[in-house]
């Protein structure tokens, strides 16, 4: 094989692996949530963020998206990061009907998981009278695969 060959071959392999190596550190998440806990009374602000390139990067995109939530602008003024996370997902689940305390939401290894976990949860917060009416609004995972 000849040199410029080999030197090819090289650069090609070297490309790959900072390809591979970038899109492992693009792999950040992050949830925010406002709430007082009286989620039928003053409803909920929600954010998310996926494939950020730092934890930081994550927790300002999912301030600033719940921040900006118009369905309940004072929860939205006291939003905080709740979680942050790595190449996984997370799901948000809740009745859509104002006014109603179903809400839930959570994070895990794959999707399927997550949004189980946050359909759960809204289920117990709505109660046995609105737990059927809880359904996934968002899911995504935090992947470059």
């Amino acid at each position: 094989m000849s040199n410029l060959l080999r030197g090819i071959l090289a650069g090609a392999v070297m490309c790959a692996a900072a390809y591979v190596i970038m899109a492992a550190a693009r792999a950040e998440g992050a949830i925010a949530i406002g709430a007082s806990g009286n989620f039928s009374k003053d409803g909920f602000a929600f954010g998310g963020a996926i494939n950020k390139s730092s934890t930081e990067e994550a927790s300002q995109q999912a301030l600033a998206t719940c921040r900006k939530y118009e369905g309940a602008p004072k929860m939205a003024a006291i939003c905080r990061v709740v979680m942050t996370f790595s190449r996984e997902c997370y799901a948000l689940s809740f009745d859509p009907k104002p006014g109603t305390p179903g809400v839930g939401w959570a994070i895990s290894d794959d999707k399927v998981k997550a949004e189980e976990r946050a359909q759960k949860n809204c289920e117990v917060t709505a109660g046995a009278g609105r737990r059927d009416f809880c359904k996934i609004n968002q899911s995504y995972c935090d992947t470059h695969d």
